[in-house]
């Protein structure tokens, strides 16, 4: 007999188009704070969007971490350079640090709340980007994640990109 599946499977392409994704929706959501958009936020449509940001992004973190914890990904270190920042609330002085791969992936699936504020209307300026912010606790101490998707998915491209190339 031959087994179908031995292990949970997600190649880097889906990665990408999970990415692809997050991209889009930091994008669109963002926009509606910026002037940019053309849609009035309905009720309805806004449900439609919490649901797709929220389960495109926690189906991205699993995503990598599968390929995290298979070795697919060799580093678990790979510290964000831009767009992802987390600080403990409680600390003295706070101290907002850039987040590693790891560190967003396991904060998207474990936190308590996530929000993304919508603005009035041209309130936003231009070049502004607008902050996903997680929050949680982890060993009693309470953490707040600020990610700008867009960011968080070009650096999940080069990451990919670059461990290709070095197969």
């Amino acid at each position: 007999m031959k087994p179908l599946i031995s292990n949970h499977k997600v190649d880097f392409n889906e990665i990408r188009r999970l990415a692809l994704t997050c991209h889009g929706l930091g994008l669109t959501t963002s926009s509606f704070s910026k002037g940019e958009a053309k849609t009035v936020l309905s009720e309805n449509l806004e449900n439609s969007l919490q649901l797709l940001l929220s389960s495109n992004l926690l189906n991205l973190a699993i995503a990598i971490r599968v390929n995290i914890y298979q070795s697919n990904i060799s580093s678990t270190h790979f510290k964000l350079k831009e767009g992802a920042t987390i600080y403990y609330d409680d600390a003295s002085p706070l101290v907002e640090l850039p987040a590693t791969l790891k560190q967003v992936c396991d904060k998207i699936i474990h936190a308590d709340s996530v929000e993304k504020l919508i603005y009035p209307r041209d309130f936003v300026p231009a070049g502004c980007e607008i902050d996903l912010v997680l929050k949680g606790k982890e060993r009693n101490k309470k953490w707040t994640l600020n990610l700008v998707l867009e960011k968080l998915a070009e650096q999940v491209f080069k990451i990919l990109d670059d461990l290709e190339s070095d197969r």
